[in-house]
């Protein structure tokens, strides 16, 4: 398909009002049939076609009812046309269309497919036997490949079900069950008709499963399903959890959930992580299933977070939804900010902040930073290439880290004014993104649209140069962050965000002054706002690093500023070195993402030493050095009394400490899982160093074996997760090349859905990095044709992400210069490219600069 045409938007023809929608699929065929009916309104110019959209379907059947003053009439369809480029089906008559009402009825057929869109199957077993689940993923553009259909989202409608299944089926949708009929071996079920609501958000699944189920306190059912594979206690958290936040949100929003009930199901294969279905929402095991008997905190949050922002999609997203696919974004911005809104007000004890800092700001900030990265809100002329355009990094977490600024500088009052107003004036519709500023604009008092649009519209973030005036003045100074290119022209409306006041809480135009009284405020000191601060002043500096290394500045300000540092380190602002420094003086760190921006500082240093043996040993040595004390003090067991954060930080400094190849700490991880009869017994916050240390450092054939079939038997989400990690983290050419053969292939026993990870993981092992590249260059075709067809853009990512040498920068230029011309992945390319480009000219800024000051260490 042609990209650089917008794609013809076919609401525009014809509006839909309601479906009903007759399934029939079989698995012993890989087959489905149908029929739809689908009552609406031809709109524009009189003509003698209606255009719906399909993709891969037999239209058998179809007819038009025409509806006016004097009855219904037929009209003669003289052709049925299905246009494969345009996913459409053209429906001609001899005679001419009105606008009008019009009633239009088809059958059709498909096949039952295995990419994980559509309708689609779901494998796992059970009691020695295969079963299948029946699953279906619509968004963007995939309803079409199951029923013809207006697959816009602005052509909304009501949806009226009825499925046909084996009779012994759980079978579920948006909806409750109206009725159901057996009828020998077979069961109808009709389900209740869906609210007004899009195309992408219909869903249904059919197959072996059972639930937990509560309610909440105004007595809407939330149940969470899972295959009979899977314990019922694996679902109670996610159960409970979703209840607390359904009724968080009511709260919040100041408007009530709109349906009776709202599933949770966890699919054995699901290509995202979750999807917000309305009242049905999918998930990948791993995101909402728990062991109650062993699960980790880490655990927790993560299926707490992926539910929070699921269930934010109830109200934004599909009560209210965007017009067209280029406001997205602001569909997945808002989740992704109020997942971690929400839990850190059920869950104060977490400080959701930090992790929010530590997590999402990094992975945006350390994006955003290349000419070539699109801005938040790009043009999509087919949603094909929401695929390509719309980056995890940029669309979830920079966006999000834009609403937290906006949230930030309006406060949160007017936030939820807005809201509130926001919901109650466009449920059920359609909105742009000024509906939304629109509402903030007026319960704040400030112009919202004059400070969002810029951070939209233009790619790249600024940096803050804060040079001294006086005493009390500093001259604030903007321009745009990049590795790959000089600051071009771009500027923004900054909100300062800062501890203390300045003369002005925001910069306007390129340059300005602020005055402060007794000490100088540290600017975006919860780390919300999205620009770098750059304090060229060593007094300055001396400062606030003294304010860090005595706790005087919050969590969220120590993470942020370590970031700065690091992204100043990238640039060739300053060195990397200055970050080792100060986090020499943070053994006493109390808080564990602090901690983890530590690691990743030693990480980044260690990126830049691989196969530097003098610089290896030496970040070892201060591994151990900064960590010991902390280790001594923790140890490997769990306390009662233990808060979140001491569990968290006992497990990242074990990582630490494992990272400096301490025997004595190798030797007790092994000793551990060579002396624990059941793996699934180790403390899962804990399993997968555990592991990792016996594959690493153990490397016993018969050890590498059990781990190999326990990951192909158990059914237990996390628990493969740990052993992959493990696995891939091996030393040993012979067991990597064993994984790859019989894990990625074709009918290897890595899922699809997992292939991608196992690969970020094999890439990111120096010792295993030629087997996975050799890997991929052999096996392209079979990637992106098979396994990453919807997600190839992944694949990218993680082949250029460990890559800083210029043997390696060639070989990425060899391979991927040829495959620019495939669209979802023309732009990640570009940036990979740069990213290569910087990390190699970084490499050959700090090595020796690294070298000199590892060697001072004793």
């Amino acid at each position: 398909m042609d990209m650089t045409k917008a794609v013809t938007r076919l609401f525009n023809q014809f509006v839909p009002e309601n479906y009903d929608l007759k399934i029939i699929p079989d698995v012993t065929s890989m087959h489905f049939s149908g029929s739809v009916t689908i009552k609406g309104k031809k709109t524009g110019r009189p003509s003698k076609r209606i255009t719906l959209h399909q993709n891969g379907l037999n239209i058998s059947k179809a007819k038009i009812i025409k509806h006016d003053k004097s009855g219904a009439s037929e009209i003669n369809i003289s052709r049925i046309n299905t246009h494969k480029t345009f996913d459409e089906v053209r429906l001609h008559s001899e005679e001419i269309m009105y606008p009008g009402l019009y009633t239009i009825t088809l059958d059709f057929d498909a096949k039952i497919t295995k990419p994980m869109n559509g309708l689609y199957p779901c494998y796992f077993k059970k009691d020695g036997s295969e079963k299948i689940i029946l699953a279906t993923q619509f968004e963007s553009h995939h309803a079409r490949e199951v029923f013809p259909c207006i697959d816009e989202p602005e052509a909304k409608a009501t949806f009226n079900l009825t499925l046909t299944t084996p009779k012994e089926n759980i079978t579920l949708a948006n909806t409750p069950v109206l009725s159901e009929e057996v009828n020998g071996n077979v069961k109808t079920t009709v389900f209740e008709s869906s609210p007004i609501m899009s195309s992408y958000l219909l869903a249904f699944v059919s197959g072996d499963l059972h639930c937990v189920e509560a309610k909440t306190k105004h007595g809407i059912s939330m149940r969470t399903w899972g295959s009979t594979a899977q314990p019922l206690e694996f679902m109670e958290y996610a159960n409970k959890e979703a209840i607390d936040l359904l009724e968080f949100y009511e709260d919040y929003f100041g408007t009530p959930f709109p349906l009776k009930k709202c599933d949770q199901v966890a699919l054995p294969d699901f290509e995202s992580g979750a999807m917000e279905n309305w009242g049905l929402v999918t998930y990948r095991e791993v995101a909402l299933l728990t062991d109650p008997k062993n699960r980790s905190l880490s655990s927790e949050q993560y299926v707490s977070m992926v539910v929070a922002h699921e269930l934010s999609h109830q109200w934004f997203g599909n009560l209210v939804t965007m017009k067209w696919w280029d406001d997205l974004w602001l569909n997945e911005s808002f989740a992704s900010m109020m997942e971690h809104l929400a839990l850190n007000i059920l869950h104060p004890e977490w400080k959701q902040w930090e992790q929010y800092v530590s997590s999402d700001i990094i992975a945006c900030s350390n994006r955003d930073i290349y000419t070539s990265v699109q801005p938040v809100k790009v043009p999509v002329r087919h949603p094909d290439e929401i695929h390509s355009l719309f980056d995890p990094a940029i669309v979830y977490a920079k966006g999000g880290r834009l609403l937290k600024m906006m949230l930030d500088y309006i406060g949160e009052e007017a936030f939820r004014t807005g809201l509130k107003n926001y919901f109650a004036k466009h449920a059920y519709k359609n909105t742009i993104r000024d509906d939304l500023w629109t509402e903030m604009s007026a319960s704040s008092g400030k112009d919202v649209n004059a400070l969002m649009d810029p951070w939209l519209e233009q790619s790249g973030m600024p940096v803050i140069k804060v040079t001294p005036k006086s005493t009390n003045t500093r001259v604030l100074e903007q321009s745009r962050f990049a590795l790959d290119s000089d600051s071009d022209s771009s500027l923004w409306p900054v909100p300062l965000l800062a501890s203390k006041p300045f003369s002005t809480d925001l910069l306007i135009g390129k340059s300005t002054e602020v005055t402060f009284s007794d000490k100088l405020p540290i600017i975006n000191s919860h780390g919300s706002g999205h620009y770098v601060t750059h304090y060229t002043s060593d007094d300055d500096l001396t400062l606030i690093i003294k304010d860090i290394t005595s706790g005087n500045l919050g969590s969220e300000a120590r993470i942020n500023i370590l970031n700065d540092m690091m992204l100043l380190a990238r640039r060739g602002d300053d060195s990397l070195v200055d970050a080792l420094k100060l986090i020499r003086h943070l053994k006493n760190e109390p808080r564990e993402p602090v901690w983890m921006m530590m690691a990743r500082a030693i990480g980044l240093a260690g990126n830049i030493g691989e196969g530097d043996e003098e610089i290896e040993t030496g970040l070892k040595k201060l591994r151990y050095e900064i960590a010991h004390e902390q280790y001594s003090k923790l140890g490997w067991e769990d306390n009662e009394d233990d808060d979140p954060n001491t569990k968290l930080l006992r497990a990242t400094i074990i990582g630490i400490m494992l990272g400096a190849e301490n025997k004595a700490v190798i030797d007790h991880a092994v000793n551990i899982f060579r002396t624990t009869k059941d793996i699934e017994d180790i403390p899962s916050d804990r399993r997968g160093a555990v592991l990792g240390s016996v594959v690493r450092h153990g490397n016993k054939p018969d050890e590498i074996n059990t781990l190999l079939e326990l990951y192909k038997e158990t059914s237990n989400a996390d628990l493969q997760s740990s052993v992959s990690s493990a696995l891939t983290y091996t030393k040993d050419a012979d067991v990597a090349q064993r994984l790859i053969d019989e894990g990625l292939g074709e009918n290897g026993f890595i899922r699809s859905q997992d292939s991608f990870r196992w690969f970020a993981y094999l890439m990111r092992n120096k010792y295993t990095r030629d087997q996975a590249w050799g890997w991929l260059t052999n096996n392209w075709d079979y990637v992106s044709e098979k396994i990453g067809k919807k997600s190839l853009d992944h694949w990218v990512v993680y082949s250029a992400g460990p890559l800083q040498t210029n043997e390696w920068e060639a070989k990425f230029h060899e391979f991927y210069e040829p495959k620019k011309e495939i669209l979802t992945i023309t732009r990640n390319i570009e940036i990979a490219y740069a990213e290569i480009s910087a990390r190699v000219a970084w490499r050959n800024r700090e090595l020796h600069v690294l070298k000199d000051f590892l060697k001072s260490l004793r």
